[in-house]
């Protein structure tokens, strides 16, 4: 059984918070979230964002570790919030 499969109610908890978090800050920068998928290597389980904004020609991507090989270290909402936050942070210093 894979990681991603393992943790599959995790991973569904976690990407309403991220689509609910980013929701405000996706709409000041007139962005779109493309895609929000899963992989897994042998550090765990990694989230990947991919968006689309004004005037850039490729998607936007923004890549995190979310459930370490141990297992996840957080819970599912708060990995989303911190993920969704960060993310926010990087669309606001793209426009700075």
């Amino acid at each position: 059984m894979t990681k991603i499969t393992e943790y599959g109610a995790y991973l569904e908890e976690f990407h309403v918070e991220v689509v609910e978090g980013l929701g405000s800050a996706l709409a000041e920068h007139a962005a779109t979230l493309i895609d929000l998928s899963y992989s897994e290597d042998d550090h765990g389980v990694w989230a990947e964002a991919v968006v689309d904004l004004p005037g850039r020609e490729a998607p936007w991507v923004r890549r995190r570790l979310i459930i370490p090989t141990e297992g996840p270290d957080k819970d599912a909402w708060l990995a989303g919030t911190i993920f969704s936050s960060a993310l926010a942070e990087d669309l606001d210093k793209r426009r700075a």
